[in-house]
């Protein structure tokens, strides 16, 4: 999984000087984004305040064994050098620390110079962790900053979140709202730049030691009136999926000595999506190639479910081959923006087996492969019989293959439990030779990202 390595931190003058001198680069940002694995996202912060800059964001995409930040609970020493002193690096090097030592996730800044009131900054990241957090200093407070705690990443290509950038207090310093007390000095003179208000942080200046809703200005000290905003937050935060189509290779070996197999139908597909589930009820899709071979009625099932919701693709491999022989190896690709495999193949001479993949991952990054080994699993539509009159198709599970023998049909009257469960193998109660029978697993698939 891929990690964002932050610059060194420089001492606290050379910090402060880099923030608001341009001296900070983006972490990630453009052509360099879209070559890493993982979702895409765009992320559009605006500085929705008429007279308060806000640093150049800090950001974490993350899973739960992360937290940047909580209300009411103490600052890390990363918020507190951004609340109060705008020392982006810090943070920056704490977040990737964090994400280092939990091994999810990415971090970096958005841009190198402060946010303007008003102003919006748009820029792109890659992910495969679901949850994001924010932390820009509200410039011209002691220790106010915006943020976002741990939202939710939107799952689905083309969904859109949006959140309040909330004004927080780091808690780590009194309100003195004296210029004196405040850094970066030149963003809070009126006019901008003029003489006056250049002092340093007061670190003697201790707060309550918990984060809490900011009071926003409240007219204690010399800090103008235009420095003020409506309580609640100083921002906005829109987040986009936008993500890239990758493409895999994929390779699968029949494992067996004696079973042929039907043409994969396979689909790639969000979390939204389920092809069949150990357990439950098979689709009539996955029913009919597991009884009776229907590989183009599973096909138009899957076709049918992906362009209702928009996500995946899915088609049969190598169908032109024909069955997959005991030994054989077949290669096919696709392109996707989505994360999971299923697939379902007929056990030919099974009443109403298939080999199956439910929602495997796909490997996230470029070059990297999987490989999964498929399991034989009885879609319970049909009781195993074991007879060579049940079982379609025929030809293929006759001594030779061919032969004269095994021309029966599928009997759909012979009904299963109605459940997938693994299946039992062959048991000797029909005429099926033993050499169709198996021990673990049935098909090999391993799948490379080509990116």
């Amino acid at each position: 999984m891929r990690r964002i390595k932050l610059a060194t931190v420089a001492s606290a003058a050379a910090v402060v000087a880099s923030v608001f001198g341009g001296g900070i680069s983006e972490a990630q940002s453009g052509d360099d984004a879209n070559n890493q694995p993982g979702a895409l996202y765009e992320i559009t912060i605006t500085n929705t305040t008429e007279g308060q800059y806000l640093t150049p964001p800090n950001w974490a995409a993350h899973n739960r064994a992360v937290d940047v930040f909580q209300p009411g609970h103490a600052a890390s020493p990363g918020v507190e050098a951004v609340a109060e002193r705008g020392e982006v690096p810090v943070l920056a090097a704490e977040l990737t620390a964090a994400v280092d030592d939990a091994g999810y996730g990415v971090s970096g800044v958005a841009g190198d110079t402060p946010l303007e009131p008003g102003e919006s900054r748009t820029f792109t990241i890659n992910s495969d962790e679901r949850r994001l957090s924010i932390v820009s200093m509200i410039i011209c407070t002691n220790d106010g900053f915006g943020g976002v705690d741990s939202v939710w990443l939107p799952s689905i290509e083309g969904n859109t979140r949006t959140y309040a950038l909330r004004d927080w207090d780091a808690g780590t310093e009194r309100n003195t709202e004296r210029r004196a007390d405040i850094v970066p000095a030149p963003f809070c003179s009126t006019p901008r730049g003029a003489e006056g208000g250049n002092g340093a942080d007061q670190p003697e200046i201790d707060g309550f030691g918990r984060i809490f809703a900011h009071p926003t200005i409240n007219g204690f000290g010399d800090m103008p009136e235009n420095f003020d905003w409506d309580r609640g937050s100083v921002g906005t935060v829109s987040v986009t999926r936008v993500d890239t189509p990758e493409t895999y290779s994929v390779s699968v070996e029949n494992l067996t000595e004696g079973q042929y197999f039907t043409p994969l139908n396979f689909a790639a597909h969000s979390s939204q999506a389920d092809v069949w589930s150990l357990g439950a009820a098979p689709s009539p899709g996955v029913a009919g190639v597991a009884e009776l071979g229907d590989v183009p009625g599973l096909a138009a099932e899957l076709n049918a479910a992906i362009d209702q919701q928009g996500l995946g693709v899915s088609g049969v491999a190598d169908a032109e081959a024909g069955p997959i022989a005991p030994g054989a190896t077949r290669h096919f690709s696709f392109t996707t923006n989505e994360r999971r495999l299923s697939i379902v193949s007929m056990i030919i001479c099974t009443n109403d087996g298939f080999g199956g993949l439910d929602s495997g991952w796909l490997p996230s990054g470029e070059g990297q492969t999987r490989t999964f080994y498929l399991s034989g699993y009885d879609a319970g539509a049909e009781l195993n019989t074991e007879r060579r009159a049940d079982i379609v198709p025929a030809p293929f599970c006759s001594t030779p293959v061919g032969a004269t023998g095994g021309t029966g049909e599928d009997q759909p009257e012979i009904d299963g439990f109605n459940k997938i469960n693994r299946h039992p193998t062959l048991l000797g109660i029909g005429d099926l030779p033993d050499r169709f029978d198996w021990t673990g697993p049935v098909l090999k698939v391993t799948v490379t990202n080509n990116g």
